[in-house]
């Protein structure tokens, strides 16, 4: 079985999809392009999931290298395609692959002109988040995420609504603006590395060990430091950094906006937990007051500007920068509790914003709207969709046994416990959180509220959900069910990779 199992294969196969789908197999039938798509996206997910069931994680990860005529690429400068993941990147890269299968089969109704460049674009996306995931060597990081830029760029303004170009173009915009300055952190670690030690390697796992011995300067390491958290908190997005993403959810079609949200942020979560946490272990100690802070602030603003959203895809869209916030609270704790919850809070919120996101593009199909004001009593006619979506909004407020409040207890649980200098100021941080969090629950049933429960209108009736739009809505909610049910098979899987982050903080 262990001989099935290959990173480049999992990591490069949809590039293989994507040149079939934009050879002439399948001509421009879109039935073709949409079956041979889903089917594919099936296998790959299955796939992926045997790198969850059989990794030991004990006794190490995956690991593979891209080679050139049996050398390594790029080897005199010190940069190899290297590619691995433990307990909590395998977990991601089955995420990124069963969210892709939900935006596929999804696209079938939202999708309607141009399926070729399409289809091709999202497998091209695909293999450029799962390479953010696996990637051991800083530079090929950099290279996939910049890479991500184009697929993501054309699949919001080619398909979006009225405003989509100037939405893409601000992400664009925004991104690469990050992208600097974590390109910048990296040559600075590059080269002053090379400086001091002869030896030019750009591997995260050599970085790791240069920063062990103590061998940059303070000045230079905080510079390193706040250059990388700039360039993730951008993509995560913290306060006052994430202004880009309203504007691409509202206009982004609904598949588009669920890598978006279910995804795309979470590369910038990894990204700090990979750099910053794992390269700067002392840093982060001593500026995580200011991070949960940041965290919190962020959670803060994210649901007060929900609360005030007439466009259900915003306020879906500003709920997520409010969960981003907490995520931030809990990684800064610094205690296993906290960033256990941190860690939880990431596959939660992908869950619960795939529902949402699901929810607003069917709502949006049905009534030609995205304002909160010009829907009205949709439970009458969609009673499916509404009870699927009663369980989804649940879990987004954190009610117990779903998916949310086991992040939300976690994460608020371990800041309101973290150990700082000053003792009182995590306890005021957490019960600042928990209140925004009384906050969440207002505008998710206000939402709820608005879609299905106002005032019918009487000459309007729309049709329930049924088929694959049925299935989706069911899938996403067992999920937020059982593993709220049941967070342990989840936190089994990464509980080595917490033990390892507080190991690695000396905490």
């Amino acid at each position: 079985m262990f001989s099935l199992l290959s990173l480049k294969l999992l990591i490069f196969a949809p590039i293989f999809a994507a040149i079939a789908i934009m050879s002439p197999i399948f001509g421009t039938n879109p039935i073709y392009i949409r079956r041979f798509a889903k089917t594919f996206a099936t296998f790959h997910f299955l796939y992926s999931l045997l790198f969850v069931a059989f990794c030991n994680f004990g006794e190490g990860t995956y690991y593979d290298e891209l080679t050139v005529l049996g050398e390594g690429w790029l080897s005199k400068l010190g940069v190899s395609a290297a590619f691995g993941v433990g307990g909590f990147s395998v977990l991601l890269v089955a995420l990124t692959s069963f969210l892709f299968l939900v935006a596929l089969i999804f696209s079938k109704t939202v999708i309607r002109t141009k399926h070729k460049m399409y289809y091709t674009l999202m497998f091209l996306l695909e293999c450029v988040i799962l390479g953010i995931f696996c990637a051991k060597d800083m530079f090929v990081f950099l290279m996939f995420w910049e890479a991500e830029l184009i697929p993501m760029y054309f699949l919001i303004s080619q398909w979006g609504a009225e405003r989509a170009k100037k939405a893409a173009m601000k992400y664009v915009i925004y991104t690469f603006v990050g992208s600097l300055f974590i390109f910048a952190s990296m040559i600075g670690l590059y080269y002053y590395g090379y400086h001091l030690n002869g030896e030019l390697s750009s591997s995260i796992d050599f970085l790791r060990v240069c920063e062990a011995d103590g061998i940059y300067p303070l000045f230079l390491q905080k510079m390193l430091f706040w250059a990388f958290f700039i360039g993730f908190a951008i993509k995560l997005p913290v306060f006052p950094l994430h202004t880009w993403l309203p504007d691409a959810h509202s206009e982004a079609p609904a598949p588009i906006s669920i890598i978006l949200a279910g995804l795309m942020l979470k590369t910038g979560a990894y990204g700090l937990i990979r750099f910053n946490v794992d390269l700067f272990p002392e840093l982060f100690t001593q500026y995580a007051p200011v991070i949960m802070l940041l965290g919190v602030i962020t959670l803060l603003w994210g649901a007060l500007v929900a609360y005030k959203q007439g466009d259900i895809k915003k306020i879906v869209a500003y709920s997520s920068i409010s969960s981003m916030g907490l995520f931030l609270t809990g990684l800064a704790s610094l205690n296993k509790v906290g960033i256990d919850g941190a860690l939880f809070v990431i596959f939660a919120h992908s869950f619960a914003v795939t529902g949402l996101f699901l929810v607003t593009g069917l709502v949006q199909q049905a009534t030609k709207t995205k304002s909160l004001q010009e829907i009205s009593g949709l439970g009458n006619s969609m009673p499916r969709l509404m009870f699927g979506t009663c369980i989804i909004v649940l879990a987004s407020i954190g009610v117990p046994l779903t998916m949310g409040f086991v992040g939300e207890f976690s994460s608020l649980v371990g800041a309101f416990s973290a150990d700082f200098e000053n003792a009182l100021f995590p306890k005021v941080v957490a019960l600042i959180a928990l209140l925004s969090l009384v906050l969440t629950a207002v505008y998710m049933l206000r939402f709820y509220h608005g879609i299905f429960c106002s005032t019918p209108s009487p000459d309007k009736k729309y049709n329930d959900i049924t088929g694959h739009r049925l299935m989706l809505v069911s899938v996403i909610c067992l999920c937020l069910i059982i593993f709220g049910c049941y967070p342990d098979a989840l936190m089994n899987i990464y509980g080595d990779v917490t033990d390892t982050l507080l190991d690695v903080l000396g905490v």
